[in-house]
């Protein structure tokens, strides 16, 4: 099995989105972003090379304007391909009490997760930070068609150990369980039905229990793939249930596991609990509106059609 890897030029300079050569440098520091491409939301990044701030809102567009339903991008660290899932994320997400403006303590906002929803004071807020975004003033038609018009389900395997198998299906619980601790957080109980409320309660549940024993020695890991795909599902029922729209689904660090597993005693069985993850994920989902996969390895997938990765795009820097 072959891997292929993006190439990495030190020299080569960074490719800018959203922004013309002969474009003003931009001045960006913690207190002040200013220029007629960059904004004061905190999507204004940062070039390697040039130190210039640069609008990149407009991968959301170019996410919505691929053909193929998913989306691999494989780049090395540091080209930017969180902050362009973070920027996806914030524009196309539903609003929820994670919106909301955080109580201000001792002159710093609080960490703790608002107890209301008002949709329009949040949609608000966030709408706030694209308002000066190339998005926003050269696309308005595509902005509101698709602005917090969807849910978004993340999934970060960025960070999983490479030691035993124990430790990688910990680590890919855990990722699942940060999933499901965002939504289990998203609404109050009051805009919820009674389906709802069962199914939020059935997702917290086990949330808790795998919580509970992700750590204990006697814990069954070789249930793990079990547990992702219950875990997964319940997130999937009680969003849909919720927003009664399709979702949109990050998966970060997609290359991760693999990586992890590679040469090791257990890869097969590693695999294979992640391909059924993923397969869950893609497969014939009609609640999926689009996915997209980051990662540093363009990973060859042979199971691709049992995945529903078949006609999977992707883009590698060349």
């Amino acid at each position: 099995m072959t891997v292929s890897e993006p190439r990495q030029s030190a020299a080569a300079d960074p490719v800018v989105i959203g922004r013309d050569k002969d474009s003003p440098t931009v001045d960006y520091s913690q207190t002040k972003i200013s220029g007629s491409m960059a904004y004061t939301g905190g999507f204004g990044h940062t070039t390697r090379h040039s130190g210039a701030a640069v609008d990149r809102t407009l991968v959301c567009k170019a996410f919505m304007d691929t053909e193929a339903k998913v989306v691999r991008v494989c780049s090395p660290d540091g080209f930017g391909k969180c902050f362009a899932t973070s920027i996806i994320k914030k524009f196309f997400s539903v609003v929820t009490r994670h919106d909301m403006p955080r109580e201000s303590i001792s002159g710093y906002n609080s960490n703790e997760i608002p107890s209301t929803l008002d949709p329009e004071v949040a949609r608000a807020g966030r709408a706030k930070i694209f308002e000066s975004t190339v998005l926003r003033q050269e696309l308005p038609v595509f902005f509101d068609e698709h602005f917090c018009r969807h849910p978004v389900l993340l999934i970060d395997f960025r960070y999983m150990h490479n030691v035993n198998f124990v430790l990688m299906c910990r680590g890919m619980t855990y990722s699942l369980m940060k999933l499901a601790s965002f939504w289990t957080e998203a609404y109050t109980q009051d805009q919820l039905d009674s389906a709802q409320k069962e199914a939020l309660a059935s997702m917290t549940e086990l949330r808790t229990e795998l919580n509970e024993n992700l750590y204990n020695p006697r814990f069954d890991f070789d249930n793990c793939g079990d547990n992702l795909r219950a875990l997964f599902a319940l997130v999937s029922d009680f969003v849909f249930s919720v927003s009664k729209q399709r979702y949109i689904v990050i998966v970060r660090g997609y290359d991760r596991p693999l990586c992890v597993s590679a040469g090791k005693p257990f890869e097969d069985k590693a695999r294979k609990i992640y391909m059924a993850l993923l397969s869950q994920i893609f497969k014939n989902n009609d609640r999926l509106f689009k996915g997209i996969l980051t990662g540093v390895y363009a990973f060859p997938l042979d199971e691709a059609v049992d995945l529903g990765l078949n006609r999977m795009s992707t883009i590698m820097p060349t």
